[in-house]
């Protein structure tokens, strides 16, 4: 699989411009970023939330980040909690598990957008499987969060002495 069949009926129909980088098989956006050999900061990390009302909301930060859950609950004024893996699948049907891209419009699911992605040349996202990465320039990521809200909703990760990063409460 090399894109969310979704993803791309979405970027096609909005006339977006991208290309696909391949890279092995990893995990992480993090991991998708280094495989790649492209600056973390210019991959884009979808971590899917839920409100106390059941209402979803796609984060989308630097995959060098974590999303600051609590700082968007009080801009929100609403209660949000990490989505649990099972959820993911019935949502992303289309994707492979755990490689949720950052474009929640094809799939409408509400989004957040950090202020970091929107101040990067280029910029990567998820495509739906773990080997490939969809590569577009700035012009065309503003295209696709034209109508998105973007706030700072991220923070540094935390980093282990060893330089292993470390996994807080958040998925990847």
């Amino acid at each position: 699989m090399a894109m969310a069949l979704t993803v791309g009926q979405f970027l096609n129909s909005h006339n977006v411009d991208f290309s696909l980088t391949r890279h092995k098989h990893t995990d992480t956006s993090f991991s998708s970023a280094i495989s790649a050999h492209v600056p973390t900061s210019q991959v884009a990390k979808a971590v899917l939330l839920k409100d106390t009302n059941g209402e979803f909301l796609m984060a989308v930060v630097p995959s060098n980040r974590r999303v600051m859950i609590d700082k968007i609950s009080r801009m929100t004024g609403k209660q949000f909690f990490l989505v649990g893996e099972h959820e993911l699948t019935s949502i992303f049907q289309d994707c492979e598990p755990g490689a949720i891209p950052s474009i929640g419009q094809p799939y409408q699911v509400d989004m957040l957008v950090d202020d970091m992605l929107f101040e990067q040349d280029e910029l990567f996202i998820e495509s739906g499987d773990h080997e490939n990465l969809i590569h577009v320039d700035a012009k065309q990521f503003h295209k696709i969060m034209r109508d998105i809200p973007h706030r700072n909703i991220s923070g540094y990760r935390m980093m282990f002495s060893d330089g292993h990063e470390g996994r807080h409460w958040e998925w990847e």
